[in-house]
């Protein structure tokens, strides 16, 4: 499944199957093609991959569809991870930022050499650490080929924390409440179809209670509550949870 994501507003856009001998990478570039061929090359600015796409073919595939890319630096690319180990693990973060309650430290280089088959002229590097107001620290090491006078190394990180609310708010949503992994029938179609319908609910569910609801003076409702008025609207005495 793919999602897109703007001011906070997580939808799903297109889900793809595996074909038979095909798997993720596969499926996945099948679709971000078909996505930008149905809905044109400006209906997004990047891609957020994830760790497994971090390989020449999928960047490519993002490029020569007009949009940039961007994906988590791991042992996946050991090279390029050292490397960008031993420039920034000894020196000073380049810039302190709040988000939040979080304290977080940022060093950004836009410099370094692509390896052998990547056709970028060169790969920029971001690494963060985010310190939580508990102690903890959570680092992480993110490439793009976002140029710095498009996207400032700020906003590059909120771009790849992004990549949580895409899990939270696609992924995991649409697992444990939509039941998008639980499909009994093995039909091309009977696999498609209930994939299609629940996206399509989820979309409508919540472009209403995070856009429409927020009209008027009323607070924010939560699903719990949503669904509370829902049912009182309905005429249905809901269950007793006292």
């Amino acid at each position: 499944m793919a999602c897109l994501t703007a001011a906070g507003l997580v939808l799903p856009a297109a889900v793809e199957a595996y074909r038979p001998g095909g798997g993720e990478l596969a499926a996945s570039r099948r679709m971000l093609r078909r996505l930008v061929g149905s809905l044109g090359p400006r209906f997004a600015q990047y891609v957020v991959w994830d760790s497994l796409y971090a390989n020449a073919p999928a960047l490519h595939e993002a490029n020569d569809l007009g949009l940039y890319a961007a994906a988590p630096l791991k042992d996946n690319l050991p090279n390029l991870y050292a490397q960008a180990r031993a420039r920034f693990e000894d020196r000073p973060p380049s810039l302190l930022v709040q988000d939040g309650k979080d304290r977080v430290e940022l060093w950004d280089a836009d410099d370094f050499d692509p390896w052998d088959n990547l056709r970028w002229q060169s790969v920029r590097v971001l690494r963060y650490r985010v310190q939580h107001p508990d102690g903890r620290l959570c680092p992480g090491y993110w490439l793009t080929d976002i140029p710095t006078r498009k996207l400032s190394s700020k906003s590059l990180f909120r771009l790849c924390q992004g990549r949580w609310g895409i899990e939270n708010h696609g992924f995991n949503d649409g697992k444990n409440r939509y039941g998008l992994e639980h499909i009994t029938h093995h039909h091309a179609h009977s696999l498609l179809v209930p994939w299609l319908l629940i996206c399509l609910a989820l979309t409508c569910q919540r472009l209403f209670r995070l856009r429409y609801l927020r009209r008027g003076t009323h607070p924010h409702m939560s699903p719990a509550d949503l669904l509370l008025l829902l049912w009182i609207g309905l005429g249905r005495k809901p269950n007793d949870t006292s």
